[in-house]
């Protein structure tokens, strides 16, 4: 039983976009991001990106091609800059 995780290992799959809303406004904060551009560029660096790419059904992107992913990334960044707005957060 032992051997089996030893020799067959799982993927350790990234959270950050289960908190996405915390990152994003820490790095708008620090002056890293300040633009939705910036946004995806920033995603584009870490490893939900690249697990993103492995393994895109986990993360619910439906087109695997990197338009689909870069689209996937966008929807995201969209969708937390307007929550964070609607907060008061950041000002978009």
């Amino acid at each position: 039983f032992y051997k089996k995780f030893l020799y067959e290992p799982f993927p350790v799959e990234s959270c950050l976009h289960e908190q996405l809303h915390d990152h994003i406004n820490a790095e708008v904060v620090a002056g890293t991001i300040r633009s939705k551009q910036d946004a995806v560029d920033f995603l584009s660096w870490t490893y939900f990106y690249r697990r993103l790419l492995q393994n895109p059904a986990y993360y619910h992107c439906a087109d695997a091609t990197p338009e689909g992913t870069n689209g996937h990334l966008s929807l995201l960044v969209e969708a937390t800059t307007a929550d964070l707005a609607c907060a008061g957060c950041v000002e978009v």
